[in-house]
């Protein structure tokens, strides 16, 4: 299982929110500091989320991801804001390895297609739910899909990769959604945990119920999970 651990950026730096609530916010410290602190630990790839820029709607944090990129030599999924292929263009001549993007891959079916054709494999789907509905607009708003639905229709479309968050758990250090990651499990698609990992046990029973990733953010940030611990588990 290949572990991701997370930081999302608002102002250049790491901050942990609580439930996807933008007023309940922690911060860690510099962003590419924290990112080079992860590989000096022994991670292999990073989760890095733009938080201002899924509040905005566009990118806000590109160059800081790309210097992430290019200083660590890491793994780089990324996301927050890819709502246009101008950005996914952004994304991929920025050499990012995965380009995660949000519900606008349900809302335009041509753009998703788009998308697909300019980033192959590189383009994943995050899936944000709150009591098994998808929400939007950086988990601002709720949509029209139950989980089971949207992903069950995106790989119909050609999407492979699938990250899921729920969000009540997510910066709330309470165990990961494991019943519901299970449901989710599909014969040749990449599933990626995220939300709530908070112990080993968490992590281990992740890899248990056979999942390909798990991010983990808050519990790495804050020191109550040694990266080099729950590496061993992966």
């Amino acid at each position: 299982m290949q572990l991701y651990p997370a930081i999302d950026l608002m102002s250049g730096q790491a901050v942990r929110l609580k439930q996807g609530d933008f007023d309940q916010q922690t911060f860690f410290g510099d962003a590419l500091t924290i990112a080079k602190r992860f590989k000096e630990d022994g991670a292999t790839a990073i989760h890095l989320i733009d938080l201002d820029g899924a509040k905005a709607g566009e990118p806000l944090h590109l160059s800081l991801i790309a210097d992430i990129k290019k200083e660590t030599g890491l793994f780089v999924e990324a996301g927050g804001g890819v709502r246009n292929i101008e950005t996914v263009e952004a994304y991929v001549g920025a050499g990012i390895d995965r380009i995660l993007v949000g519900t606008v891959a349900l809302e335009d079916e041509a753009l998703l297609e788009q998308m697909i054709a300019l980033a192959g494999d590189k383009l994943a789907v995050a899936l944000d739910a709150k009591e098994g509905i998808v929400q939007t607009r950086g988990w601002l708003e709720a949509s029209g899909w139950t989980l089971e639905e949207a992903m069950t229709h995106l790989i119909g479309k050609g999407i492979k990769t699938f990250l899921y968050t729920d969000i009540s758990r997510d910066g709330m250090m309470m165990g990961p959604d494991v019943d519901g990651l299970d449901r989710l499990k599909r014969e040749g698609v990449e599933l990626i945990a995220s939300g709530g990992v908070t112990t080993i046990d968490d992590v281990a029973r992740l890899k248990e119920i056979g999942m390909d990733g798990a991010v983990v953010g808050r519990a790495l940030l804050d020191g109550s999970l040694a990266l080099k611990e729950v590496l061993r588990v992966c």
